[in-house]
């Protein structure tokens, strides 16, 4: 038997602009957050990491005609940039995937090669909005809310950075096919 998969949009009155992709088959669902691409706060982070990168290289020159051992105090702002820089591409490129089977939810998420992945008992998993702290394109802390899967009273969170009405309708659909659908 040819396991079809049905694709379609997200589409609910808030979610208009949503990139956010489901698949559905006879065997499981799939939910995929793509990456955000370079556009928005991506871009805007890029620009003032090029910024800081072009300030330090200035800086660093001029303490090398000083005497260039006086380099060696650029080194930490060195290190912080290329750190940023890194986190950085690391969100633009972050591509996640919610996966619902009939026994397990397996939460996945890949920056290129680099792919985390876990899977939980579906019996015993609870979906909902969560308060905490997550990584933005900048590498740094925010707080807010997004979606999160709760196994054994601990949060794995997941959307971090989709819009709030992507968040609220991603917990909304995930709980409603939890509770109305089995799949084989």
């Amino acid at each position: 038997m040819v396991n079809q998969e049905t694709d379609f949009k997200a589409v609910t009155p808030g979610l208009a602009k949503s990139n956010i992709i489901v698949r559905e088959s006879e065997s499981q669902l799939k939910i995929s957050i793509p990456p955000k691409g370079i556009k928005g706060a991506a871009l805007v982070t890029l620009i003032v990491i090029a910024l800081w990168m072009f300030t330090i290289l200035v800086w660093s020159v001029l303490l090398a005609m000083v005497k260039p051992v006086n380099m060696l105090y650029s080194l930490p702002f060195w290190a912080i940039g290329f750190w940023t820089l890194l986190k950085a591409i690391k969100m633009i490129r972050l591509k996640e995937e919610i996966i619902i089977e009939s026994e397990f939810i397996t939460l996945r998420r890949s920056t290129g090669q680099k792919r985390e992945e876990r899977k939980f008992e579906r019996k015993d998993v609870k979906i909902s909005l969560i308060e905490g702290s997550y990584y933005d394109y900048s590498g740094l802390n925010k707080r807010g809310q997004f979606p999160a899967v709760i196994y054994n009273e601990e949060a794995f969170g997941f959307g971090e950075r989709s819009s709030t009405d992507e968040k609220n309708w991603l917990v909304n659909f995930i709980n409603e096919k939890l509770n109305n659908y089995q799949y084989a």
